[in-house]
């Protein structure tokens, strides 16, 4: 996992706005590192106000936020004075939409019955209660 330590560039202020900011700080950092398409965070600390995210209890200790964004899918942490960040990559859990048409369609017949068939309406199957859980 990569790490980028921005503490020179955030200026600080008060608690809650200063936490908003960093946030929003690092989220633009996430967003302009060429490694991620679409980062989103996972896990997070505000050691000012001892504040973390996800909360595990009766899990490991001060560290079990990071651990969490490590085992899963952080891919880079952006530490900003006493706020850290740990961003995952989203985009392979995005739907498919971004490959094109698949070679699958639902069509209905003139009586309303619905099947599955490949592009050109061929080679159709039926949808019923076994066959609609896989579509």
């Amino acid at each position: 996992m990569k790490t980028l330590n921005a503490s020179t560039m955030f200026p600080g202020g008060a608690s809650t706005s200063r936490f908003a900011s960093a946030r929003a700080l690092a989220l633009s950092l996430a967003e302009s590192d060429s490694e991620l398409l679409e980062p989103e965070i996972v896990a997070w600390i505000d050691r000012r106000s001892a504040l973390a995210s996800p909360v595990l209890e009766g899990c490991g200790g001060p560290d079990a936020w990071h651990d969490y964004g490590i085992s899963h899918g952080g891919r880079l942490e952006i530490e900003l004075g006493d706020a850290s960040f740990i961003f995952a990559e989203t985009s392979p859990f995005d739907s498919y939409e971004h490959f094109g048409p698949g070679p699958f369609r639902n069509l209905r017949d003139a009586q309303g019955n619905e099947s599955v068939c490949r592009v050109g309406g061929v080679d159709c199957i039926p949808l019923d209660d076994g066959t609609s859980q896989l579509t």
